[in-house]
């Protein structure tokens, strides 16, 4: 990290092997588009390299900073070109191996499910589920990234894994 924050191109290459996939997985699930997350992505690590000696790891850790900088790119995208739908089009799904075809396309459609389901919430409530569930950070960490308190971030998770019990259901027989 300290030969990242003194300018060596090769730690940075490092960071940003290690770090990709989850800056984009976070940017697609905010932004909805393949392509937005695509150049979200591009502008977090340019910040990432341009701010690399603002980074403090004594006040917060690297994946908490990171996070911090990939919601904030989501939210200048989101002001610049306005909310849009997740698009699936053009992505791979996970395809388990030993899996049936009926098996695979059911995991798919639930899936699509899911995406949709996100994509009709809120920014707010949609941020608490992708950072807990999608990145796998905790409360206090989730509320630094989201600079939002403890109790917030706990509401705003109930609320939405409120939303996604009941979209996610499986519709009832006969109605």
């Amino acid at each position: 990290m300290a030969q990242w924050q003194l300018g060596d191109m090769s730690a940075f290459e490092s960071l940003y092997r290690e770090n990709e996939d989850q800056v984009f997985k976070t940017a697609y699930l905010m932004s909805g588009s393949k392509q937005e997350a695509e150049d979200i992505c591009q502008e977090v690590f340019m910040s990432v390299w341009r701010s690399r000696e603002t980074f403090d790891p004594a006040r917060a850790k690297l994946t908490t900073w990171l996070h911090r900088i990939t919601f904030n790119a989501c939210l200048n995208n989101n002001h610049r070109k306005g909310t849009a739908d997740i698009n699936l089009e053009g992505l791979d799904f996970p395809e388990p191996a030993n899996r049936q075809p009926e098996e695979i396309m059911v995991t798919k459609y639930e899936y699509e499910k899911l995406l949709g389901t996100l994509a009709s919430m809120d920014k707010k409530h949609r941020s608490v589920l992708v950072l807990r569930y999608f990145n796998d950070l905790h409360y206090s960490e989730i509320a630094d990234v989201l600079n939002i308190p403890l109790g917030t971030v706990k509401s705003r998770l109930n609320q939405a894994l409120g939303c996604l019990r009941e979209q996610m259901a499986p519709e009832k027989a006969g109605a």
